[in-house]
């Protein structure tokens, strides 16, 4: 649909003779303008035929509003960009505004050739594919436009590229904005959360708690002879051994669950909905996976068994973030020194 906006300026003419001559030639100059405005804007077409009754594929018919102009488009594309960093939320908007903006009579979204999107009517007419992928080799997004009967002009052609350059952009930034928000919050090396998003989330689940009255626990671990492995076999090793870790933890956990690497050979798990009992009995089902596992370190392939130490702690009434860390820290600190390979409850709830 296109959009006629009528802006009326007015003014005063105190003492001032009037160029007749002048004022010809703006009229003239108006009315070329108009002219030029009225050609690139294609009118809808009227007389359009009834639509048939609805055929069996008519769940793929959407219809698609009135054609708009260019500039609204991409007005529309960056209000979404604004409101919202994910690609996916992105799509539906790109696939609509550019099937609009073209008057193609349906549109479709590939991503490495699957279907994620369509609007419009798809039947009868063979496509036109424009990349969507601004570069990125790591992906293959396109859009396809169906056009109507009487096909695309050479300009409405260059309008779908443009606008299709310009949401690769859009896409490509959201993209982006994923991976650097994903980084800020992820452990590059286990694929757990890091400290920060862990303490975020603890805090989260301690006002949700006392609002509602829930039980949370924390659990702190700490590999044993951590730096006796990066001494021996190299920090390579170590690595694989912090991976292995990580995905003990991700096998034991539940969905509700945050494991977290909080830093070298540290790790924390969040468990809510969870007592100090259910809280102990994971960390010691972690203890003794971790105990069983047997890890082939360095060159030789030389077999390994690698232990930690847990520390439990379940939030009391009125504890503050800081609080519950501590408490939980001092178990494993206890745990350290009664000859680790153990699990220790906070001291107030170890009776």
């Amino acid at each position: 649909m296109a959009y006629l906006r009528t802006i009326s300026v007015t003014g005063q003419l105190v003492g001032a003779q009037i160029q007749w001559p002048l004022a010809a030639l703006a009229v003239l100059a108006t009315l070329v303008t108009v002219a030029l405005l009225v050609s690139v804007i294609r009118k809808p077409s009227l007389g359009r035929k009834a639509r048939p009754a609805p055929s069996r594929r008519e769940r793929r018919r959407a219809p698609v509003a009135g054609r708009r102009e260019a500039r609204e488009a991409l007005a529309l594309v960056g209000d979404a960009l604004a409101a919202t960093h994910n690609p996916r939320a992105l799509m539906p908007v790109i696939l609509n505004v550019i099937t609009e903006a073209t008057g193609a009579q349906g549109g479709r979204l590939l991503d490495d050739g699957e279907e994620v999107g369509w609007v419009g009517d798809l039947d009868g007419t063979a496509g036109i594919e424009f990349d969507l992928s601004a570069g990125d080799e790591a992906t293959s997004m396109r859009l396809v436009l169906h056009p109507p009967a009487g096909g695309f002009s050479e300009e409405t052609t260059k309008l779908a590229e443009w606008l299709s350059s310009q949401a690769a952009i859009a896409l490509e930034n959201a993209r982006l904005h994923d991976i650097v928000q994903w980084q800020a919050i992820t452990d590059e090396l286990t694929g757990l959360v890091n400290r920060r998003r862990f303490l975020d989330a603890l805090r989260n689940e301690i006002v949700r708690g006392q609002r509602l009255g829930a039980r949370l626990s924390v659990v702190l671990a700490d590999l044993d002879d951590f730096k006796l492995i990066n001494d021996r076999f190299g920090h390579h090793a170590g690595d694989e051994v912090l991976h292995a870790f990580a995905e003990l933890l991700r096998a034991h956990g539940r969905d509700v669950d945050v494991a977290a690497r909080l830093g070298g050979e540290e790790f924390a798990i969040l468990l809510p909905e969870t007592g100090i009992a259910g809280a102990s009995a994971v960390a010691e089902r972690l203890r003794q996976s971790l105990a069983e596992l047997c890890l082939r370190l360095g060159e030789g392939d030389e077999e390994v068994r690698v232990t930690a130490s847990f520390g439990v702690a379940e939030l009391t009434d009125g504890q503050s973030v800081d609080g519950l860390l501590r408490a939980a820290d001092s178990a494993l600190y206890r745990a350290k020194g009664q000859g680790k390979n153990r699990v220790e409850l906070a001291a107030a709830q170890s009776a």
